[in-house]
């Protein structure tokens, strides 16, 4: 079972400056408080947004479509894996050096067409070049579509499987993680 857990007030405010320091200028205060309660509900109108901001719905419609038009905000449904009782796993994938840029691109191109990939992260440096995000039924049918996939690639020196147990924070959401039943 997870639960959601709340945002403080306090930790909204720290958060609205670390955004405002990492976006530089990108994003004003009225912009991310636009994003948070759009992180919060997808659905909510701009009628709503805007008067719990005090401006006008006009102003919230040109900053939110603006955000859209620019490629900062795309407005999407997640799907809560763990809550679903999905099985989900990182796996982090080292390509053979030597291996042609055509090759590599048609690796992941694979991997963003599979629909059993819910996200493809591309590294510079360090000991991995791509982090693969799979989910599935059952810890026996992720493990076989996830070999399935890597070893079905001559692209792939090696690669290591986490298979997770639970994200008590994603997408700026906190989550309280039950493992197991107790009582």
């Amino acid at each position: 079972m997870i639960e959601m857990l709340e945002y403080s007030s306090e930790g909204e405010e720290v958060e609205i400056e670390l955004l405002k320091k990492i976006f530089k200028g990108t994003l004003d205060e009225i912009d991310i408080k636009i994003y948070m309660f759009l992180r919060e509900n997808g659905k909510i109108s701009d009628s709503e947004i805007a008067r719990r901001l005090g401006i006008s719905v006009t102003t919230v419609r040109r900053r939110r479509k603006r955000l859209e038009e620019k490629g900062i905000l795309q407005i999407v449904g997640l799907l809560l894996l763990k809550a679903a009782d999905v099985q989900y796993a990182d796996v982090l994938v080292k390509f053979r050096q030597g291996t042609k840029v055509e090759e590599i691109n048609e690796f992941i191109n694979r991997a963003v067409n599979n629909p059993r990939i819910y996200e493809v992260t591309l590294y510079i440096g360090g000991e991995y070049d791509v982090l693969l995000r799979f989910f599935e039924s059952s810890l026996e049918r992720l493990k076989y579509h996830i070999e399935k996939f890597v070893r079905s690639s001559n692209v792939v020196e090696y690669y290591t499987i986490n298979t997770a147990i639970g994200s008590p924070k994603a997408w700026y959401k906190v989550f309280k993680i039950k493992i197991g039943n107790k009582g």
